[in-house]
């Protein structure tokens, strides 16, 4: 699709920016949505300019292979992504697994709760039974 010359010219304007690391309107990143932002038009506009795209690709992809950032510097980027990604993943698992953990600690200590106090209720049923100890906020028991 075509797109009226005003719109590519601001492209063209946009793309030169973002490429000569000036950007004005946006955050610099050499991607089709950042152009759109830089030249103050839709993405969707932007797609429709299709040769002006390409262009940028190939030079995007013309500055990526320069000698400015080696092939071993971007496969070092890809692994550390790579990494990071992986180490997101085991936190995200570690954190769902300690989230289960506490949840059936927390019913866990619930049904203790209730099963003590209905021990305790029990205990003083029987009028001969002392308990050993005081429960929390009462005074010891005196064996008379």
């Amino acid at each position: 699709m075509s797109v009226t010359p005003t719109v590519r010219s601001a492209l063209i304007e946009a793309m030169d920016r973002l490429l000569a690391d000036t950007p004005q309107r946006s955050d610099g990143s050499l991607t089709v949505a950042a152009l759109a932002r830089e030249a103050g038009i839709s993405r969707a506009s932007a797609y429709r300019a299709s040769e002006v795209l390409e262009l940028f690709r190939q030079r995007v992809d013309e500055r990526s292979s320069s000698p400015d950032v080696p092939a071993t510097l971007r496969e070092r980027v890809r692994e550390l992504q790579g990494e990071l990604r992986e180490v997101r993943r085991a936190r995200h698992e570690e954190i769902t697994d300690l989230r289960r953990s506490v949840d059936t600690l927390a019913q866990c200590v619930q049904a203790l709760t209730l099963d003590n106090e209905r021990l305790r209720a029990e205990l003083a049923r029987h009028s001969n039974l002392r308990p050993l100890t005081a429960p929390p906020g009462q005074e010891p028991v005196q064996a008379t």
